[in-house]
């Protein structure tokens, strides 16, 4: 089955740092899609990625971690709100997707949203929607016959 969990930036922000990763790597390891409301200190994502690569084995084999900012243009007094709240807690704009590799694929960042590629094979052990798997297939494998063989004419 296929899980997101979401974090709002409240409930982890009472945790330490240590705590906090334990929190994201369990969930990970559930095999969960982890989307946090807010990021993570870059001290953080540093830690989470260094014991992603500690606990690295057969079950678990990384993960991937993107982060979307607001990159809207501010007016002066609106830049001034946003320096002033960044000074008295940190700047915590923006959205976090963290997800076991066993499942994404690939995550790519746009600047105005973001990119989750599933991974095929889990898809279809573990989606369990009556007929979407023949749908999986079909949208992962190219269908050759309708590609149009135009010929130029000189």
């Amino acid at each position: 089955m296929l899980t997101i969990q979401y974090l709002p930036y409240h409930q982890i922000s009472l945790l330490n740092s240590n705590e906090r990763l334990q929190l994201i790597l369990s969930l990970l390891r559930d095999n969960k899609i982890v989307i946090i409301d807010g990021r993570l200190s870059s001290s953080d994502e540093a830690l989470l990625i260094r014991e992603t690569m500690n606990n690295f084995d057969e079950t678990f084999n990384g993960i991937e971690l993107a982060v979307m900012r607001d990159n809207k243009a501010l007016d002066w007094l609106s830049r001034i709100k946003h320096y002033i709240a960044k000074r008295l807690i940190g700047d915590r704009s923006g959205i976090t997707f963290i997800g076991p590799a066993k499942i994404i694929s690939e995550l790519r960042q746009h600047p105005e949203n973001i990119e989750l590629n599933f991974q095929k094979d889990y898809l279809l052990k573990n989606v369990k929607i009556k007929n979407v798997k023949p749908i999986i297939q079909k949208l992962m494998t190219p269908d050759r016959s309708k590609v149009n063989h135009t010929k130029v004419k000189k």
